[in-house]
Parts: structure tokens; C-alpha cells; sequence
């Protein structure tokens, strides 16, 4: 008799939804192995919403981030003139959703209904959205008032939303900002006169437009996967959590998947199952396939690995957001950042956080931000902005000292596809990641239109009494030349890896769409964002959920039919 029915490997946001949702079930035994460290939802670190700028700050370092963390790197990449990504991932129970901006924002319609059209049915926008609906405790809706707080055009908030898209009864909170800064003010008003509409609800009817994110937060203190799913049903017997293992294989009885190896404390182990399911994320789960024998047979073969199935798909289609971030200096204290003009502002800030939850540490900075279209000829919006209230920034910013903010420049759909490879047959190697990014069908347009959107914003006359410069690329940059060469330069991406082990029936795919199954083999599935076929016009966190909680009624559906391998 195998140790359980179900191991999930990895602890992440699809992970932890998967332990929740199989355990219900108290015949069925759910392991859940994590590489990183368990209990983490109540850490100060974790919990404090701008904490988050710490985690990738190597002067920060002692405050305890890096034990959260791990970094893979691109190859160097040929249309960056072989300038190399660093690209972070969360690690612990609750993946990276212990360091991410907490931004809870779902895609586009069109996202989803191209899933669908890619063949696979069942996964459209109408078909998804009673699970985002069921995941989500939106905050607006379920505490009446709770964002009367927020000055939002000449109607109340929680007025402007429509219920037949919201949740209120989910495990994961949806929050408004419980302190608004003022240069987030600043920026909805520059933006309505630079021609954009307010949106009160990006994840409502349409996208289009500019407003305030909400965020994974309850009480002004980061949700994470953990604490919304993990933690509430930990006390059930047949639900167990082996943190600190990291999982080198998966087992293979001829093509039948019975269990995985893994390293923990020095020491090797194995643990058998009726399935594992892989949910590892967009890097980890090819490269464990792949170490397993699942992948093209040639590149095994060149490792000497032995082929369980001939996969060609995965570890290809790899894609991501692109980003570029434009840096303003401010001649106000508005914005937040550290001087002595601001040092009572900035106390108050620490006594506001400790009393009431509010303020600054309520915040990630990365207040408000819109969808916009740069294709007079599309409505569909192509970019996203981040209108950050201060200078510190996850990706290249100067830091916490002085004032000032920050416009992201994010390019939602890239054109861009990668790949992740094997270096070598041994796990303790990170796999070899390539993005292609401006290569093939990916170009530079987009993003240097959405700068010149970005930068008529600032332009407008209500940051007139705040802005002192832009100091980065600076007002000279305003060629294509001269852009293209600054996003060549400084282009990231949002940490947002998808697609490789895409869904499908087609040669390329990897997983079954019906039944999240890898394709050729028994007792395996994936479910985590590499099962996207293509990338979400958003931050990717929320799909993951959403796609988590139906992968789970996937599998219980046919698991009481008696189907389960």
C-alpha cells in the first residue's frame, strides 16, 4: 500500500490550494513537500505588506528575506546584447506568495477564451469565473465601508462594483488599500486629464482604464497561500506537510509515476504514491520532469538520462511579462522615502502600522496603476502601469533614501518564447532558462509607446507641485534610439513564468486539459502556472489560484468515478 494517495510537490499558491481541496476528502491521504520552511504566514517579515521591498535588497538581507527566497538566472540573452535576468522565486509554504506585490488582479476575457481556443475546453473566461469567484473573500463587497476611506470619482466604491463578479465567501481576502498615499491621488487625476476613464474594478466587465489595486491582504497584513488555504486545515489527520525536502525525481514503475526521491537533512528517501502532482512552478516542475525521463528524448538522451516519454513540450513556451521602470525625483515629501523632512511622518508611519494597521507599512507602494491599449485601433489593453508612492523598487530603483516615485511600464503580452533545459542530470543544477525576449515576434513597440503614455501622465499639471526631475532614463531619452537602447539596457521581467508545461491535446503540450495529467504517463499530473498556454494580460498570481481550484475539482471529479490511476 502506497504512503498516500496524493503528493504535491511544492508549496505555492497551487500547491497549497490542492492540499485544502484533496484533503476535504478524509479518505484520502495529502502529503504536501516543500523545499523551503514551514510556518511562515505569521512571520513579521511575511506578514508586513512593505516588507516585500526587502526581500530582493541585498543590504536588507539581515532581516531574514533571503531564507525566503530562490534565484534562478536567463542565460545571457542575445536580444539584451547577452546581458543575463536574474529571476527570483519564493520559497516556504506559501511559495512566492510570501514576497510578491500582493496585486490581485485576474487577466483580460480574451486571456482565457484563448486557452479555450488553443483546445482546451472547459477553460474559458465564463467557465473560470465561478472559480475566481469561489476563491475570493472580496473585502469591499463582504465589509460594507470597508472602503469608504477611498475617494474614488463622485460615487462610493464598494457602489461601483458588480457583485456578479466577486466572491465573498472564499479563503483568500481581496483588499482595498487601507492608507491611501496622496501621490496616488495625483496619479488617477494626471491620468483622467491625460484622457484615461477611471475603473473602479479591474477585474469587473472591462479591464480598460486607471484605478487603485487590491491586494491579498486582511487587516492591512499580507495574505498568503499559507495562511488562506494551508494553515485553516492543518489539524486534519490525513494531511501531512514535509517541509525542507527538496523532491529530486519522480519514481517510475515502466510509465506509471509511484512516487518521487527526495534529499532531507543530508539524507535520501523516497515516499510512494497513488499520484504525484507537480506544482513546483514554471522553472522547478519542467526541470523535475525532465530529471525523471519526461521530455525530448534527445536532450535526455544527451544527459544519459533514460525516456519515460518522448515530450517534446516541455520546458518550451516559456513566457513572461517585460518591464521597464521610469524613476522621478520629487521636490515634495508626498511621495514616501527616508529624509529628515520626513523623519515625523515616518515615525508616525511605525506607531500607524503598530496601532491600527495602517500607513505605510499597510502598503507595498504600488498603489495605483491602469490598462491601457497603444494600438489606436484596439481597445484591448496592451501594457499595465504601477504607480509606485516611492522610490524603492524590486527591480532597479535608487533605494529608500530621499523622495520620489516611480512609473512601471509593464508589456502584457510579449511575443516572446523561451525555453527551460536541463544542464544536467544532476538536481542540485538550476536549470538553463532563455527568454528570447525582442526576438522573433517580440519587439520594442510596445514598450516605447507605453513609456510616452507613462511620461504624458507626468506631465500633467497635477504633479506639478511634486515633480522635480525624471532622473531615469531622463527627459533626453526621448528618441527611439535612445529608447530602445535604455529598455535594451533595463528591461526585467515582473517574475511572472508561465507556459512550460502547457495544456493542450496538441504535439507541443504537455498536459492533459481534462484531467491535468502529463501526457504518455500514469499517476502524474501538473498544476501550477506552467500549465498556461500562453501568459495572462495581469499579474499571474491570481490565474494560479483560480486554475488550482479547478484542477482540484478535476481531479475529485474523476477520482470518485473510480478513473484515478
Amino acid at each position: 500500500m502506497p504512503d498516500f494517495d496524493y503528493i504535491i510537490v511544492g508549496g505555492g499558491a497551487a500547491g497549497c490550494v490542492l492540499a485544502n481541496r484533496l484533503s476535504e476528502d478524509s479518505a484520502r491521504r495529502v502529503c504536501l513537500v516543500e523545499a523551503g520552511m514551514d510556518r511562515n504566514a505569521r512571520k513579521a517579515i511575511v506578514r508586513i505588506p512593505l516588507a516585500m521591498v526587502t526581500f530582493m535588497a541585498p543590504a536588507l538581507a539581515f532581516l531574514g528575506g533571503p531564507k525566503f527566497m530562490s534565484w534562478f538566472e536567463t542565460e545571457p540573452e542575445p536580444g539584451l546584447q547577452g546581458r543575463s535576468i536574474a529571476l527570483p522565486r519564493g520559497r516556504g509554504t506559501g511559495g512566492s506568495t510570501n514576497v510578491n506585490g500582493q496585486i490581485f488582479i485576474r487577466g483580460q476575457r480574451e486571456d482565457f477564451d484563448h486557452w479555450r481556443d488553443l483546445g482546451n475546453p472547459g477553460w474559458g473566461y465564463n467557465d473560470l469565473l465561478p472559480y475566481f469567484r469561489k476563491l475570493e473573500r472580496f473585502e469591499i463587497l463582504s465589509e460594507p465601508g470597508s472602503a469608504r476611506h477611498i475617494r474614488f470619482g463622485d460615487t462610493p466604491l464598494d457602489r461601483q462594483i458588480d457583485p456578479a463578479y466577486h466572491g465573498t465567501s472564499g479563503p483568500l481576502n481581496i483588499a482595498p488599500l487601507r492608507s491611501v498615499n496622496p501621490m496616488a491621488e495625483v496619479f488617477l487625476e494626471a491620468a483622467q486629464r491625460a484622457g484615461h476613464p477611471l475603473n473602479a474594478d479591474f477585474n469587473g466587465a472591462r479591464q480598460n482604464g486607471v484605478g487603485l489595486y487590491t491586494f491579498t491582504q486582511r487587516n492591512g497584513e499580507r495574505v498568503t497561500a499559507e495562511g488562506a488555504y494551508l494553515d485553516p486545515v492543518r489539524h486534519r489527520p490525513n494531511l501531512t506537510v514535509m517541509s525542507e525536502t527538496e523532491v529530486t525525481r519522480i519514481l517510475f514503475e515502466g510509465r506509471e509515476a509511484t512516487g518521487i526521491a527526495f534529499r532531507r537533512n543530508g539524507e535520501n528517501g523516497r515516499l510512494d504514491a497513488r499520484e504525484v502532482i507537480l506544482s513546483a512552478g514554471s522553472f522547478a516542475s519542467p526541470h523535475l520532469l525532465m530529471l525523471s525521463g519526461i521530455g525530448n528524448a534527445r536532450e535526455l538522451a544527451r544527459h544519459d538520462i533514460p525516456v519515460v516519454a518522448d515530450l517534446p513540450g516541455v520546458g518550451e513556451n516559456l513566457q513572461d511579462h517585460l518591464d521597464v521602470t521610469i524613476e522621478y525625483r520629487a521636490k515634495s515629501i508626498a511621495p514616501y522615502g527616508v529624509s529628515w523632512r520626513a523623519l515625523p511622518h515616518n515615525i508616525g508611519h511605525v506607531f500607524n502600522w503598530i496601532f491600527n494597521k495602517r500607513g505605510l507599512f499597510s502598503s507595498t507602494t504600488g498603489e495605483g496603476g491602469g490598462f491601457i491599449s497603444t494600438d489606436p485601433e484596439s481597445e484591448r489593453p496592451d501594457i499595465q502601469l504601477f504607480f509606485c508612492t516611492g522610490r524603492a523598487n524590486t527591480q532597479a530603483a535608487s533605494g529608500f533614501t530621499g523622495h520620489g516615485f516611480l512609473m512601471h511600464v509593464c508589456q502584457l503580452r510579449p511575443g516572446s518564447i523561451g525555453r527551460v533545459a536541463l544542464k544536467s542530470a544532476d538536481p542540485g543544477d538550476k536549470p538553463s532558462i532563455l527568454y528570447n525576449f525582442f526576438r522573433g515576434d517580440s519587439t520594442m513597440d510596445v514598450l516605447r509607446k507605453g513609456i510616452r503614455l507613462a511620461r504624458k501622465i507626468t506631465a500633467q499639471t497635477p504633479f506639478a507641485p511634486h515633480l522635480d526631475a525624471e532622473i531615469d532614463p531622463g527627459p533626453d531619452t526621448d528618441s527611439d534610439g535612445a529608447l530602445d537602447a535604455f529598455i535594451r539596457e533595463r528591461v526585467s521581467t515582473l517574475f511572472h513564468p508561465v507556459g512550460t508545461c502547457a495544456m493542450g491535446r496538441g504535439e507541443r503540450s504537455v498536459v492533459d486539459p481534462a484531467t491535468m495529467r502529463v501526457h504518455g504517463v500514469k499517476g502524474l499530473r501538473v498544476v501550477d502556472a506552467s500549465i498556461m498556454p500562453s501568459i495572462v494580460s495581469a499579474n499571474t498570481v491570481a490565474a494560479t489560484y483560480c486554475l488550482a481550484e479547478k484542477a482540484a475539482d478535476l481531479i475529485r471529479a474523476e477520482d470518485k468515478t473510480g478513473a484515478m490511476a
